[in-house]
């Protein structure tokens, strides 16, 4: 019989409060037929479900065809955040919403590579292209 051997605990880093990852959606009507959502900060485990509903709400705008996901701001994204996306690009995909995300930093388009969902998402790298003839921002939102 072999002698067990202890290993000694390594203590694990504690989570940071969530005050500490601020990560804000924000949903804006930005023509007849477009709605943008901003999304900033971190999306992880504990922000994706507000990622993830205003994802829903963006989705459920009467009249919408081009829904656009300003991800240009997002410093880490999570499994959590990923999961939101493909799951609204399928709701997107059945009820025939072109949806759009822009992405030019490494957290956002380092995953998508990653996982292969990069050729599954139609990818910008500003806003202005996937916006194009469909809506516009105001002065005021920029």
């Amino acid at each position: 019989m072999v002698p067990r051997t202890r290993i000694p605990a390594v203590a694990l880093p504690a989570p940071r409060p969530a005050r500490d990852r601020p990560s804000t959606a924000s949903i804006e009507r930005v023509g007849q037929w477009a709605v943008l959502i901003t999304v900033r900060g971190e999306v992880d485990l504990v922000t994706a479900p507000a990622v993830d509903a205003a994802l829903r709400a963006g989705l459920a705008v009467p009249d919408v065809l081009v829904l656009v996901v300003d991800l240009s701001e997002v410093d880490f994204l999570a499994a959590a955040g990923l999961s939101a996306l493909v799951a609204a690009r399928d709701t997107a995909a059945a009820r025939a919403i072109d949806l759009r995300l822009v992405a030019d930093g490494r957290p956002v388009l380092r995953l998508l590579d990653v996982t292969g969902l990069r050729r599954t998402f139609r990818l910008h790298r500003d806003l202005a292209e996937p916006l194009g003839p469909h809506g516009h921002r105001s002065a005021s939102s920029r």
